[in-house]
């Protein structure tokens, strides 16, 4: 099982500190999810979300599963 990737900044401590634990597109080890309850910063590596949070962080387009006809 692949680990789930950030779909949004982690914040770690005290809110408002601008410190994060992970970023947004960052992998995030899936035993911190259960441990942190970081269920809702995180998706599958394969989802859609999971693909734009990375792409968005390397500055690459996200593929795309339509192709247009000419």
């Amino acid at each position: 099982m692949s680990d789930p990737i950030a779909t949004s900044d982690i914040p770690f401590g005290e809110p408002g500190r601008g410190v994060y634990a992970f970023r947004k597109g960052d992998r995030v080890p899936a035993g911190l999810v259960e441990e942190n309850g970081w269920q809702d910063f995180v998706s599958g590596a394969g989802s859609k979300a999971a693909t734009e949070a990375v792409a968005e962080r390397t500055g690459e387009q996200p593929a795309t599963t339509t192709s247009k006809k000419g």
